[in-house]
């Protein structure tokens, strides 16, 4: 009997309660077969397999997963030993797979908002098998609910963005009859017998951040809030995500939250392509990347605070401002001084004798030099008594090459750096496509 086997009972991640009998074939029509790494991914999958799912058979040597039609129960267990041989099984609770109330819950057409607001187009007996089945974060299966709101309410916090639902209150395609849609690009199909209700996500609109050339800032709680446009974060911690309808919300999320986390920035997605929950609570801040259509907010005076408000445009930027102006260093490279210049460090005594003997030389030589130029002039004064003057020529000096200009000089290969366009933002979407 291999070790997978769940002892007795098992309960799949959208609920859907199974009987386990280890060791043991079941000898029942199959709907479908696939290879399941284990048998509680078979039982998984059972739970959201189409056409419904109600048993499984699990065979350990080859890894198949064989898929138990409708009418399932104990007494097609096998009792032959040659049957149960690297085999399990599973019978799921049947009483699950009752048709729940098929009335369309809400009138035709209608607008229903989830608790935070997400509001759904209803379309009663519809299908939209052309919308894009997708499974959200944190989701490797279709979910179920009771209720056509609660499978609207996952979608609302879905992320990536869910854009519709489709439920299915008959389980006919199985225990799992919640599927969210991840576009609106499909055509809604009518479906006879009220089988299948339909929800159209109708975003609100959100207005875009204003591109500003400053951080602008938002007071809430007692605390202040430096807000820049078109950035996007990396390295950063969600906390939690809410729906707020604008930037000041989401801020007023962020510093009035007392979970054990401390919020230090949020993350504003003006296009709701992570999700409708569109505000995200930081507990650190990372760093910026590539821009988005988002608008960022770091806490920066108040509790927690992760660094000083932004200075005035008039004021240089600085992580520590002060009232005063910073003082001059006073060291010799900056300031004359009075003093001789240090000695160098070499033998004390030589330096002081060959110190003083430049010193003395210095005096003696210009006399000397200077008798000898006035001897000069007056023997020249007198022989140009004698001659003609003759025309002084000036020697010729080679003419100067003009300095080369700075733009002309090619130090390096010319590197050029491409940058994204603050004022053209890219939706995340793109960026991932």
């Amino acid at each position: 009997m291999p070790s997978d086997c769940p002892s007795n009972t098992y309960t799949t991640q959208n609920g859907y309660q199974f009987t386990t009998y280890c060791g043991i074939d079941l000898l029942a029509a199959e709907v479908g077969s696939e290879v399941e790494t284990s048998m509680t991914d078979c039982m998984e999958h059972c739970s959201w397999f189409q056409p419904a799912c109600y048993g499984i058979t699990y065979y350990t040597q080859n890894r198949t997963c064989s898929y138990k039609a409708a009418g399932v129960n104990s007494t097609m267990l096998s009792t032959s030993k040659d049957d149960n041989t690297n085999v399990n099984s599973a019978i799921a609770n049947l009483t699950q797979m009752v048709s729940l109330d098929i009335t369309c819950p809400y009138q035709n057409n209608s607008i229903i908002d989830t608790s935070d607001g997400m509001p759904f187009q209803i379309l009663c007996d519809t299908d939209m098998t052309g919308y894009g089945d997708y499974f959200p974060w944190g989701f490797s299966y279709t979910p179920h609910t009771d209720t056509m709101i609660e499978c609207m309410e996952l979608c609302s916090h879905a992320h990536p963005l869910c854009l519709g639902i489709s439920w299915n209150p008959s389980l006919v395609d199985g225990y799992g009859n919640c599927y969210l849609k991840s576009s609106q690009n499909g055509v809604p199909e009518p479906v006879i017998g009220g089988s299948t209700h339909s929800g159209l996500v109708k975003l609100p609109v959100i207005d875009a951040c204003s591109s500003i050339s400053k951080q602008q800032q938002i007071s809430s709680n007692d605390k202040v809030f430096n807000v820049t446009c078109f950035e996007g974060r990396v390295g950063s911690s969600n906390i939690t995500s809410v729906y707020s309808a604008n930037i000041t919300g989401c801020v007023d999320q962020c510093a009035t939250y007392t979970g054990p986390d401390s919020c230090l920035a949020v993350f504003y997605d003006n296009s709701f392509a992570d999700g409708f929950d569109n505000c995200y609570l930081l507990n650190a801040t990372g760093s910026e990347t590539a821009p988005l259509n988002a608008t960022y907010a770091e806490l920066v005076s108040g509790h927690n605070a992760t660094s000083t408000p932004a200075p005035s445009s008039s004021e240089p930027s600085s992580s520590e401002p002060s009232s005063s102006a910073p003082s001059l260093s006073t060291s010799s490279s900056s300031t004359p001084s009075s003093s001789p210049p240090p000695s160098p460090t070499s033998s004390g005594s030589d330096n002081h004798s060959s110190s003083s003997k430049a010193w003395v030389a210095g005096p003696v030589l210009s006399v000397i030099a200077a008798g000898a130029i006035l001897a000069l002039g007056f023997f020249w004064l007198r022989k140009r008594a004698g001659q003609k003057q003759d025309t002084i020529k000036l020697a010729h000096v080679e003419s100067i090459p003009p300095l080369v200009k700075a733009s002309e000089v090619i130090e390096m290969p010319p590197h050029y750096v491409l940058e994204m366009e603050g004022s053209n933002p890219i939706s995340r979407r793109e960026l991932e496509n």
